[in-house]
C-alpha cells in the first residue's frame, strides 16, 4: 500500500514537474487526450523559450489550454500567402453557387475564462513537427511554426490584457501607426504596403500580438522593422537576438520625373532634420501649406581647393547645409493614382497616402518655381540618438505605409505630426495635435523642437520677384511711366496674353539699335540687352511650365469621366506603367527590403523604358482629343527657342565686346605707374589687388561670371 502511494506521489511529481519546467502556469482542459497533451507539453517547453522572462511572469496564472474545432477547416489553409487566413473565404459548392466559409481562426483567447483554446489542424501541425511541415514563401516560412506563433500569439493577447491593456498606450499606438478616434483606435495604415500578417492592420490589439510573435521569432525583425523593435526591446528589456547576422538597408527609392532612383538614406551621414513648410497655395488643397520634413544629409565627399582634390568629407558640420543635391524631402502626398485631385475623394479619404522620398531641389523648383510658393526649412532640436530612430521610422513608413489621404483631418500635416510622434519617445507630444502645417509649426516652436527666431531658419523665396523683374525687363516698356508692375498684374498678362502678342513684342525689341558712342557705353547697353533678351526666354518658360499643369489637368478630368473605351483602356494602361506602389519594387519579405529583395536598376530601367512608351501612346491620344492646347504649347515652345536663340547671338556678341573692352582698359592701366604696381600684385595672386583691378575696369561688367579670376591675372600677366 505505502509502494503504491509512494509511486502515486512520485508520478504526479513529475508531471508537475514537467508541466512546470517552462516557467509557464498552465493547465489543460479534462477533454484533452494524453497524446494530445504530451505534443502540447512539447511545444510549450519551445514557445517558453521564445517568451521574454517579463511577459512570462506578467502573464495571468492558470491559463487553461483547449483544442477546439475554431473554424470548418480540417488543415491550415494553404492559400496563406495569398490571402491571411484569418480573412473569410468565397468557394463554390456542388452545384457552383457561390458561399462564404467562416474565416480559418488559429486560435483564440477568453480573459473573463483564462481560456487559450487552439484550433485543431493547429494542433496537427505540431504532432507532424517542423522537419515534416510544409514550408511556405512567407510569413513563419512553414506551417509548423505558422502554429507555434499562435500560441505566441495568444499568450501576449492575455499578457496584454492582463496589464492594463498595453498595447492601448499611446507610446505603442504611435509606433503601431494607428490613432486614437473619439470611440475607437483606428489604424491609419489601412493597406499596409509590405506587412508581415495582414492580421496585424486588423485591430490594436492583433497589431501588438503579430508583431510579438516577430519580435521573438524572426532574428530579422531588428533589420525590418527597427522601429517596432526598439520599443519591443525598451517594453521587455531583452534582444531576443544579439548576434542576428542581418543589417538595415540604407536604400528608399527616390521619386523623380524619369521614375524611381535608389538613394541611400544613412543617419551616420544626417548633419540635421529641418521641418520643412511651404507656404500657401491657390488650389483648395494647397490653401493651408505642405508640411514636409527635410534630411540634411552630408555629402559623401567634397572637393578641396587646396589639394586641388576629391577627398571624403567629414559628415557632421555646417559644410553640410551646402551639400543641396543630397538633401532628402519626406512628404506624405495624396498617390493620386488616376491622376487628378478630385476635391470630393479628398474630402472623404479616397486617395491613398504615402510617404515619398523626393530631392529637395526637385522640391524647391515645384514650389519657388511651378507654384510660386515660399519653402521654409526650421531645424528640429533632436538628439544623434533620436536623429536615428527618425531615419528608421522614415524608412519603415516609406517601404510599407499607405494610408487614406482627407484634406481636413488626414492630411500632409496630421501624417507629418504623427511620423515626428511615432518616432521620438517625447511625451510632450502627445496632448499636441494640428490639422494645419502652421499649427504643427507653432507646437514645435511652443515645445523648443524649433525655433521660428532662429536664425538658422532658412527661407528660399517664391521666384515671384524674378518673374516680375523679367516682366518689367521684357515689357516694361507697356507700362506708362508712372505705373509699376506686381504680381497681380504680371499673372493677369501671363493668363491673359497669346504667344503671337509675346512674339510680336520681342519682333519689337529685337529691331532696336543700339547707339555706339564709346566702346564702354556700347558694352554696358549690350549687357542690358542680354538681360532684356533672357527675360523674354524666362518669361515664356514660365508661362509654358503655368499652362502644362492646367493642361495636364484636364486631361485628368477628361479621363475620369470619359466614356471612351479606347481612352479608358489607354489611361489603364498608362497608370500601370507609372504606377506608385512599391510591390513592384520589393519582392519577397516584409518591413525594409533586404538588398536581394529589391529589384535591380536593370529592371527599373526596363519599367522606365515602360513607362516612355505609355506616355507617347498617351500622348497621341491627347493630341487627337486636345488639339488647341497642344498648339499653344507648341507655339509657346517655339517662342522660348526663338528667345534662346537670339540671347546666344547678343551674348556672343557682348562677349566680343567686353574682351575688347577689359583689354583696353588694362592697357591704360598699365601705362599708370601706380595702377601698375597694383596689377603686378594681382598678376602675383593678391587679392586684395585683383579686387581694386576688378573695380577700375567697372565690376558689373567684371564679375565672377563674367570673367574669371584665372583669365583675368592671365590678360594681366600678358601686359606686366
Amino acid at each position: 500500500m505505502k509502494k503504491t502511494l509512494f509511486s502515486f506521489l512520485f508520478l504526479n511529481l513529475t508531471l508537475l514537474g514537467s508541466a512546470y519546467a517552462h516557467d509557464l502556469s498552465l493547465k489543460y482542459a479534462a477533454d484533452t487526450k494524453e497524446s494530445d497533451k504530451k505534443v502540447l507539453e512539447e511545444t510549450m517547453e519551445e514557445v517558453a523559450e521564445y517568451l521574454p522572462p517579463k511577459m512570462k511572469e506578467l502573464m495571468p496564472k492558470n491559463i487553461e489550454i483547449k483544442v477546439a474545432a475554431l473554424s470548418n477547416h480540417k488543415f491550415i489553409p494553404d492559400e496563406v500567402c495569398s490571402t491571411s487566413a484569418h480573412a473569410a473565404e468565397t468557394k463554390k459548392d456542388d452545384n457552383n453557387n457561390k458561399k462564404k466559409e467562416k474565416p480559418f481562426i488559429y486560435g483564440q483567447y477568453d480573459s473573463y475564462r483564462n481560456i487559450l483554446t487552439i484550433n485543431a489542424p493547429v494542433l496537427l501541425e505540431l504532432q507532424k513537427g517542423r522537419d515534416n511541415s510544409k514550408r511556405i514563401n512567407c510569413q513563419h516560412k512553414s506551417l509548423y511554426d505558422q502554429a507555434v506563433a499562435t500560441l505566441i500569439h495568444e499568450f501576449t493577447h492575455s499578457y496584454d490584457l492582463n496589464n492594463g491593456r498595453i498595447s492601448n498606450s499611446m507610446e505603442y499606438i504611435r509606433r503601431a501607426g494607428f490613432k486614437k478616434g473619439l470611440l475607437k483606435i483606428k489604424n491609419k495604415n489601412v493597406e499596409a504596403m509590405r506587412s508581415a500578417d495582414a492580421y496585424e492592420l486588423v485591430n490594436i490589439a492583433e497589431s501588438f500580438a503579430v508583431n510579438m510573435e516577430y519580435f521573438t521569432m524572426d532574428p530579422e525583425f531588428m533589420c525590418r522593422k527597427p522601429s517596432m523593435f526598439e520599443y519591443f526591446k525598451k517594453q521587455f528589456g531583452i534582444d531576443p537576438y544579439p548576434n542576428r547576422n542581418c543589417n538595415i538597408n540604407k536604400t528608399v527609392m527616390m521619386t523623380t520625373m524619369n521614375g524611381f532612383i535608389p538613394t541611400a538614406l544613412d543617419a551616420s551621414r544626417v548633419y540635421r532634420i529641418d521641418y520643412l513648410l511651404a507656404s500657401a497655395g491657390k488650389g483648395l488643397q494647397s490653401g493651408f501649406g505642405h508640411s514636409m520634413f527635410r534630411i540634411v544629409v552630408c555629402a559623401p565627399e567634397r572637393f578641396d581647393p587646396i589639394t586641388n582634390r576629391v577627398v571624403p568629407a567629414t559628415p557632421f558640420g555646417k559644410k553640410c547645409l551646402d551639400d543641396k543635391l543630397y538633401h532628402i524631402v519626406v512628404s506624405y502626398r495624396a498617390n493620386v493614382e488616376d491622376a487628378t485631385l478630385n476635391y470630393l475623394k479628398g474630402l472623404t479619404g479616397g486617395y491613398p497616402s504615402m510617404l515619398f522620398i523626393l530631392n529637395f531641389s526637385d522640391v524647391l523648383d515645384e514650389y519657388n518655381r511651378d507654384e510660386l510658393r515660399d519653402v521654409i526649412s526650421y531645424p528640429l532640436n533632436l538628439t544623434a540618438k533620436e536623429r536615428e530612430e527618425f531615419v528608421n521610422r522614415v524608412r519603415e513608413e516609406h517601404w510599407n505605409y499607405r494610408g487614406s489621404y482627407k484634406f481636413i483631418n488626414a492630411n500632409c500635416a496630421t501624417e507629418s505630426y504623427d511620423l515626428l510622434k511615432s518616432a521620438l519617445d517625447r511625451s510632450q507630444l502627445d496632448s499636441k495635435s494640428s490639422i494645419s502645417p502652421n499649427g504643427v509649426l507653432e507646437d514645435l516652436d511652443q515645445l523648443n523642437f524649433t525655433s521660428m527666431k532662429s536664425n538658422e531658419v532658412e527661407t528660399y523665396k517664391a521666384k515671384t520677384e524674378q518673374i516680375i523683374l523679367a516682366y518689367n525687363k521684357a515689357y516694361g516698356f507697356k507700362l506708362k511711366s508712372s505705373e509699376k508692375s506686381n504680381k497681380s498684374a504680371v499673372q493677369k498678362f501671363m493668363d491673359e496674353s497669346t504667344a503671337d502678342e509675346r512674339m510680336a513684342a520681342f519682333q519689337k525689341f529685337k529691331k532696336t539699335k543700339l547707339p555706339t558712342s564709346d566702346l564702354n557705353a556700347e558694352v554696358n547697353l549690350l549687357k542690358e540687352r542680354l538681360v532684356q533678351a533672357s527675360s523674354f526666354s524666362v518669361m515664356e518658360q514660365q508661362i509654358l511650365r503655368t499652362l502644362a499643369l492646367k493642361y495636364r489637368k484636364q486631361a485628368a478630368d477628361m479621363f475620369m469621366n470619359t466614356k471612351d473605351e479606347k481612352i479608358k483602356e489607354m489611361v489603364k494602361e498608362t497608370g500601370a506603367a507609372f504606377a506608385q506602389t512599391f510591390s513592384d519594387l520589393s519582392k519577397e519579405g516584409y518591413g525594409i527590403p533586404f538588398d536581394t529583395e529589391m529589384v535591380t536598376r536593370e529592371d527599373l530601367a526596363g519599367k522606365a523604358e515602360a513607362s516612355t512608351e505609355a506616355l507617347a501612346k498617351a500622348e497621341a491620344v491627347l493630341r487627337d482629343i486636345m488639339p488647341n492646347e497642344f498648339a499653344t504649347l507648341e507655339k509657346i515652345n517655339a517662342n522660348v527657342k526663338t528667345y534662346n536663340t537670339e540671347s546666344l547671338v547678343v551674348r556672343k556678341e557682348f562677349r566680343t565686346k567686353l574682351d575688347q573692352y577689359v583689354n583696353q582698359v588694362l592697357k591704360n592701366l598699365a601705362r599708370n605707374d601706380f595702377t601698375r604696381e597694383t596689377m603686378v600684385k594681382a598678376a602675383e595672386g593678391d587679392k586684395e589687388s585683383l579686387t581694386k583691378v576688378r573695380e577700375l575696369i567697372g565690376k558689373d561688367l567684371v564679375t565672377d561670371k563674367e570673367i574669371l579670376d584665372v583669365k583675368l591675372r592671365k590678360l594681366i600677366q600678358e601686359l606686366v
